[in-house]
């Protein structure tokens, strides 16, 4: 049995910034492996191959979330809403703002409160979005309401 990360090939295509079509070529012609589909019939790659044709680093490692992007992106890829604001914030670290919005959203909409807080000092300072305060200020309360501590103690001091 396999135990190397995988995900699946809508999310490869968006790391990747390529089509499906394109990974499909890759799958036909040998330059990504073939794996059996997921539960959910859905077509799974290997996070290593992923990563090597990527504009970004993802360090592999020991199969830990804390310390290998592979398990963390295939966690965050699973719906895992600690792992997608994880992988968000090793984006954000490495400038790439359009995937760290991405994946901050998702955590977002399952109700993580730190993914809001993230999304709430991204719309405050304009990064890698419009700058706006009342968007910032409606994920800070979000965040605020689901007793984030930071959140709280910034909205105490407007």
């Amino acid at each position: 049995m396999n135990h190397e990360p995988v995900i699946n090939i809508d999310t490869a295509a968006l790391l990747m910034g390529v089509s499906k079509r394109t990974l499909w070529r890759y799958l036909s012609d040998g330059r990504l492996s073939t794996l059996p589909k997921d539960e959910d019939g859905r077509v799974m790659l290997l996070v290593a191959e992923v990563a090597e044709r990527c504009k970004f680093r993802l360090q592999a490692g020991d199969g830990d979330m804390e310390t290998d992007d592979h398990a963390l992106l295939a966690l965050a890829d699973g719906g895992d809403a600690v792992a997608q604001t994880g992988f968000a914030l090793l984006m954000l670290e490495q400038g790439i703002h359009e995937l760290a919005l991405h994946y901050l959203q998702l955590a977002a909409a399952q109700g993580h409160a730190d993914a809001m807080q993230h999304l709430a000092n991204l719309y405050q300072a304009g990064t890698g979005v419009t700058q706006c305060f009342d968007t910032a200020l409606s994920w800070r309360s979000k965040a605020a309401a689901l007793g984030h501590p930071v959140a709280r103690e910034q909205l105490a001091l407007m």
